[in-house]
């Protein structure tokens, strides 16, 4: 017979709110609810603030918020599981994972086992082999609760863990318990609200308290007592309606490097410094070299010079149009904006007021100099792309041989 053909998929389904490409290729479309249309929660790694997406109106047509969708999915799939799947035992490959000894399992380059390069050993040269339990019948009870192991082995994260069962009472209080099948006794999530509330309990950017054991638990492997980052916001737990009200700045946690402070801005790799813990690297130092194969073959294992420049996207139209001025060549970077708020552009008049009332770009001191070129003067940028104007910012934090314009 014939060779089946590899990688085909029979049926795509895609959560989406925008008719994307994905969709466009999708045998199923399921129209989620936009930011007003549902409740949610809104943060990221480059801000230190929870933000709330809270429903000012009801999602429109068959629209649904994320966790409806996937709830009707699961109480659906509950509904006809046991005419066909009951309890059943599930073999699953579970990764060699950061943080953990066995990413050091291979002292030298990684083999592939599925070449014959190495015998296949579960956890040093293959992923862990794992026995897990589906009970496909109770999939909607399972869903909509807290699962019984965060109250017996706790949560964690980045190699980290610590007890959570203080939390796990404090959400059967908040959210009620379930009365009956799987999830007796355990915290009801029955809507997206009750869903952010156990985000926010059990994570320790939100809950000062899960903060202070999760420096504790940083404490053993590195001999230093760290709780004093966290301890004097212990008490403060923070709520789905307290970020309704207002944002809120996240609590300083050991997932991450930077500290958030009053007295010190956000910076990463703040944490690693001034309280001596190891970087999250092999050797535990900060790495030049990245002995990675992949990283090798591009030529990219250790930081080695490159020119500032190639002009050969340039070069044919330079001094093409002379206007009598002085021209550097400069390395163009375009990085993500800082002055700005995610809402609007920059080109908006109120932000436009705070900066230099146009478009600018950033220069070197010592080009700006070359050039002939002061502060704030109007320049003309160009490539092979087209030209811009805009007002100069001359600047020390500037490397020679580039500009910035930033974009959005």
């Amino acid at each position: 017979r014939d060779e089946a053909p590899e990688g085909k998929l029979d049926l795509l389904v895609t959560l989406d709110f925008r008719m994307s490409t994905t969709c466009m290729y999708s045998d199923i479309v399921l129209p989620t609810a936009t930011w007003y249309e549902k409740d949610d929660l809104n943060t990221s790694d480059m801000h230190p603030f929870i933000h709330p997406l809270s429903a000012a109106v009801d999602p429109v047509w068959q629209s649904r918020s994320d966790w409806e969708i996937y709830k009707g999915i699961a109480k659906a799939f509950s509904k006809v599981a046991p005419e066909v799947l009951g309890v059943e035992k599930d073999v699953v490959l579970t990764p060699i994972l950061h943080d953990t000894p066995a990413e050091i399992a291979q002292a030298f380059d990684v083999k592939d086992w599925k070449k014959g390069e190495v015998e296949p050993i579960p956890g040093k040269t293959m992923p862990n082999v794992m026995v897990v339990e589906r009970d496909y019948p109770h999939i909607y009870e399972r869903f909509t609760s807290l699962g019984p192991l965060m109250e017996s082995l706790g949560n964690g994260g980045k190699g980290l863990a610590w007890n959570t069962s203080h939390e796990v009472e404090l959400l059967k209080k908040l959210n009620g318990e379930g009365v009956e099948g799987a999830s007796k006794g355990l915290a009801r999530i029955d809507t997206a609200i009750d869903a952010a509330e156990v985000v926010l309990s059990l994570a320790p950017e939100t809950n000062g308290e899960v903060a202070v054991k999760a420096w504790a638990s940083l404490n053993v492997f590195t001999g230093r007592d760290h709780r004093h980052l966290a301890i004097p916001k212990e008490d403060e737990k923070i709520r789905f309606r307290d970020v309704v009200a207002q944002p809120r700045k996240i609590i300083s946690s050991p997932i991450w490097s930077g500290l958030e402070s009053e007295k010190v801005c956000y910076n990463a790799g703040y944490t690693n410094v001034h309280e001596l813990i190891p970087w999250r690297t092999l050797t535990g130092r900060q790495q030049l070299y990245q002995d990675h194969l992949w990283m090798r073959a591009f030529g990219e294992g250790f930081c080695v010079y490159r020119p500032p420049i190639d002009t050969k996207s340039v070069e044919p139209i330079i001094d093409a149009r002379p206007n009598g001025e002085k021209q550097i060549v400069l390395n163009f970077l375009t990085p993500h904006q800082k002055w700005g708020i995610h809402s609007t552009y920059t080109d908006n008049l109120l932000m436009l007021t705070l900066s230099r009332g146009g478009p600018i770009v950033w220069i070197s001191e010592a080009d700006a100099v070359k050039a002939g070129i002061v502060d704030n003067d109007w320049i003309e940028a160009y490539n092979a792309n087209g030209a811009l104007t805009a007002r100069a910012v001359v600047s020390q934090r500037v490397k020679s041989g580039t500009c910035m314009m930033y974009h959005a």
